[in-house]
């Protein structure tokens, strides 16, 4: 349950090349609105999934949490294996590469798995200095405290002092509360929450409160009410913890249903603390193909759906092949949505397959990302296979941009960076994976 221990054939973590040794450079608790992503599945079947497509496609993630970290009897794990294993190498690198892009990388400690915080409590002479070991090896800007077994009140409070003394008060200190033990409520972790708060506050930067497993819910801003109405931990303190994905945990809420929420409270607490998902290889609504998108859907709500990078196909008059049904034509693919059902796309099965926008003036564009067949809930084995991506400046003169003739994504992405155009067009040459000659096309978006 909750921050779960996840077996070797599922998971491997942590990627983000060895930095020097030193206080880590951290945010502040000033920060609000976060977008903070949790990162355990490292792998899936084999295939490693990186994080960093969070920042190569402008996402606003803010902070990325990589466990879990486990303080067993003889050596640190990370999750299965020791943080040094090989098969972390590239996950270093790439987590490396997003701190310099100005993204905070901490460790979340614990979870589900017991006895990292027991012995912490009971040994800290010998654990506590693996823990800081960990943080100076790797070059973490934070660690996120993940105590779902009992710990003492005293335990906490040294573990906290303790990080503070040795990496300075920019380290970042966290901890992921279920959501009703910041209201007095049921709590996992032994310790009291309010307590922790009045004593060693000032030591921490926020709480990701876990809204989900049956411990909250973020289908309405109730349960986060209830906490900021206690008047003891500000809303900037706050982050709202949902799950990315159905499958990853009871209570999860919907898409439109989360960005209503997530704006609702953005209105009512101006320096609302953020949004945090469990967990990133399968969020929603990207899934496992792009995952990073429910990052900038998070962006995007918090901002008043304008966060992240401007959508400048959004709604703008498209064109395209004849249809295969009046309700799956061109616009279908430059509404903003890929959530509607098997409707909400475009679908053509005529010889000469093309869809093609006008963005009304010539802009200048950056990428652009189309979202196939399972990125609307079909089957991958109607991801288109084969298609061009050209631009225009006049509808008339066409300059191909992307040739693409073996992709089996839910979402693809493509630079057309340096390129002004008005017009944007795919030109669809294998419609899917297999014989099924339909071309299904959910949404293309353009990207400044």
């Amino acid at each position: 349950m909750l921050r779960k221990a996840i077996s070797l054939a599922t998971a491997v973590l942590l990627g983000a090349a060895v930095l020097s040794t030193g206080t880590a450079q951290a945010g502040t608790t000033a920060d609000s609105k976060r977008v903070v992503v949790y990162y355990q599945t490292q792998y899936v079947n084999g295939v490693y999934v990186s994080p960093k497509a969070l920042t190569d496609n402008n996402t606003g993630v803010t902070n990325v949490l990589v466990g879990a970290i486990h303080l067993d009897p003889d050596v640190v794990h990370l999750n299965d294996d020791p943080p040094e294993a090989a098969k972390f190498t590239q996950m270093w690198a790439d987590l490396h590469a997003m701190q310099a892009a100005g993204v905070k990388v901490s460790a979340f400690v614990g979870g589900a798995a017991q006895g990292s915080f027991q012995r912490l409590d009971t040994d800290f002479n010998t654990y506590y200095p693996r823990l800081k070991n960990l943080v100076t090896t790797y070059g973490l800007d934070g660690l996120d405290l993940d105590v779902e077994e009992s710990m003492s009140q005293a335990g906490i409070n040294r573990l906290i002092d303790q990080l503070t003394t040795d990496f300075g008060t920019g380290f970042i200190i966290t901890l992921a509360p279920v959501a009703p033990a910041l209201t007095g409520g049921g709590n996992l972790s032994g310790f009291n929450y309010e307590t922790l708060e009045r004593d060693r506050g000032a030591k921490i930067d926020w709480y990701n409160a876990q809204f989900y497993c049956g411990w909250g819910s973020m289908a309405n801003t109730t349960g986060y009410d209830n906490i900021i109405n206690r008047g003891l931990i500000p809303a900037s303190k706050v982050v709202a913890g949902v799950v990315t994905n159905s499958a990853n945990c009871g209570g999860y809420v919907a898409l439109p249903t989360l960005k209503s929420t997530l704006a609702a409270l953005v209105a009512k607490y101006p320096t609302f603390g953020g949004v945090d998902g469990w967990e990133y290889f399968n969020s929603d609504p990207g899934g496992t193909s792009a995952p990073w998108q429910w990052a900038r859907e998070m962006t995007s709500a918090m901002a008043g759906g304008t966060g992240g990078p401007a959508n400048l196909a959004l709604n703008k008059p498209a064109t395209g092949s004849a249809s295969c049904a009046s309700t799956e034509g061109p616009a279908k693919a430059f509404n903003g949505s890929v959530s509607g059902g098997n409707s909400d796309k475009f679908c053509s099965l005529v010889a000469t397959k093309f869809l093609q926008v006008d963005l009304g003036t010539s802009q200048a564009l950056g990428s652009v990302e189309i979202s196939h067949a399972s990125a609307g809930g079909e089957s991958a084995s109607y991801n288109t296979r084969g298609f061009t991506l050209q631009t225009s400046p006049d509808g008339s003169t066409w300059t191909t941009r992307a040739t693409v003739t073996n992709n089996t994504a839910g979402v693809t992405t493509h630079s057309v960076a340096g390129v002004s155009a008005r017009y944007v067009r795919l030109n669809i040459t294998t419609p899917t994976q297999g014989t099924d000659p339909a071309a299904r096309i959910y949404e293309v978006k353009v990207f400044a």
